[in-house]
């Protein structure tokens, strides 16, 4: 009795003992992973890499796209890893990044919307020349080359061809054409435009809109300008633009329930009939006929009151690798190969049709023929004019977008004035470092 009673006390000890060498060997194993130092049992004792990519979530296809990508690469690449961080852009995507670099957990391939500040600050790596060209859109700081354009891509009106063709509606030549449409369409009943407010960065599209066609009209370099001091967001240029944008919403053309739709749920409203136009990239029409696979959709550029037609020619999306990347030699080897993955052209086609997106490269878009994003492309393409500079770019001071997108609301939303509203984003701007008046 006494010699198991001592071996069930030296069992007792034991087995404690024994778990805990085995957790410490899971945490050493796990640290490895995430390390990318891993070396996979295999005979040649290969090592895999791991990457971590992080990015924005702009709509559920270039989720969608991302995620097929990832995964194909690693079928074809056993020895590199790719962990994805989404980066839900509840807010504005820029801000969250600043979240992450304040914790150091940029990764190691990072979309980018406005690389200066990253190259300026020393958190990016270089592009390497085999790479950067491959693709006819790159950012350069500094005669370095810290970025490579993901995909061109458009926003523009899609809307409900049924109702068009139901009321005599016609695609608008003019300004006033569309406004025409907008009443039509209210006296039927039917919510003329979507507005997805609660998510902050869809306001982008209407006031980037106006800032095309009443304020780059007027002065193309206005937002350096404006950091120069030379005019203001109170001149008479911005006071047309939140003139023109504030009377859509005054008119009774936009969902009522505007400040609290998600971007997301536009496409439910679209797909049973409740509104007529989004203003909004192609990539909403594939939700939309996923809901409602009956619903024939159109699209088109609002043109200003001349008809000029301005098609926004978004080149803001960027790969860059981080420099905490680039003096690892494997991770850095690792990501230029998975770029150089990326713009291979089966892979590359395909990525841009799942994200109704056009390529950089000098390939064709695929597309179905009679599809929307066909008439995208070929409105894309027969626009008078492109434009890419935008509120938000790389002449925009870095912390002003997000109050700018808010103070906008208030306006919108009737809890300030226009001229009071323009007053307060001068303010902002200003405070975030652009030029006074």
């Amino acid at each position: 009795m006494k010699k198991t009673s001592q071996h069930m006390k030296k069992m007792r000890i034991l087995i404690p003992l024994l778990f805990l060498a085995l957790a410490a060997l899971c945490l050493s194993l796990f640290y490895e992973v995430f390390a990318g130092r891993m070396t996979v049992n295999t005979d040649d004792e290969e090592v895999v890499t791991v990457l971590e990519l992080v990015y924005a979530y702009q709509n559920p296809q270039w989720n969608t796209a991302i995620e097929n990508v990832i995964e194909e690469f690693e079928e074809t690449h056993p020895d590199i890893v790719i962990h994805y961080d989404v980066n839900y852009e509840d807010t504005v995507y820029e801000e969250l990044l600043t979240r992450r670099v304040a914790r150091g957990e940029l990764g190691d391939i990072v979309q980018l919307k406005t690389p200066e500040a990253y190259a300026a600050g020393g958190l990016l790596g270089e592009i390497s020349e085999e790479v950067s060209s491959l693709v006819s859109s790159v950012y350069t700081y500094e005669g370095t080359m810290y970025g490579v354009g993901a995909v061109d891509s458009t926003w523009g009106i899609l809307y409900n061809k049924t109702l068009f063709e139901e009321y005599g509606l016609e695609e608008p030549e003019t300004y006033d054409d569309f406004l025409q449409i907008c009443k039509t369409l209210k006296r039927k009943g039917v919510t003329p435009i979507g507005v997805g407010g609660a998510d902050l960065w869809h306001m982008e599209y209407w006031v980037n809109h106006f800032f095309h066609t009443d304020v780059l009209t007027v002065e193309a370099d206005w937002l350096e300008k404006c950091s120069l001091g030379e005019v203001s967001w109170t001149d008479a240029a911005p006071t047309a633009m939140m003139n023109h944008l504030y009377s859509l919403f005054e008119k009774g053309y936009v969902n009522e329930n505007w400040l609290t739709t998600t971007d997301t749920s536009l496409s439910y409203k679209m797909s049973e009939g409740e509104v007529a136009l989004l203003y909004t990239g192609p990539w909403t029409a594939a939700a939309i006929e996923q809901l409602n696979p009956d619903m024939e959709l159109g699209w088109f550029y609002v043109p200003d009151e001349s008809g000029i037609v301005y098609a926004t020619d978004n080149l803001d999306t960027f790969w860059s690798v981080t420099a905490e990347c680039a003096v690892d030699e494997k991770k850095y080897e690792a990501a230029m190969t998975f770029l150089s993955w990326f713009y291979s052209d089966e892979i590359y086609l395909s990525f841009c049709e799942t994200s109704c997106t056009f390529p950089l490269t000098d390939l064709e878009p695929d597309f179905e023929t009679g599809s929307v994003y066909e008439e995208v492309w070929e409105a894309f393409q027969s626009a008078d004019e492109r434009v890419s500079v935008y509120i938000g770019n790389e002449d925009t001071p870095e912390d002003f977008e997000k109050s700018m997108l808010e103070t906008l609301q208030d306006i919108l939303s009737g809890t300030v004035s226009a001229e009071d509203g323009l007053l307060e984003i001068q303010r902002l701007w200003e405070r975030s470092g652009g030029g006074t008046s």
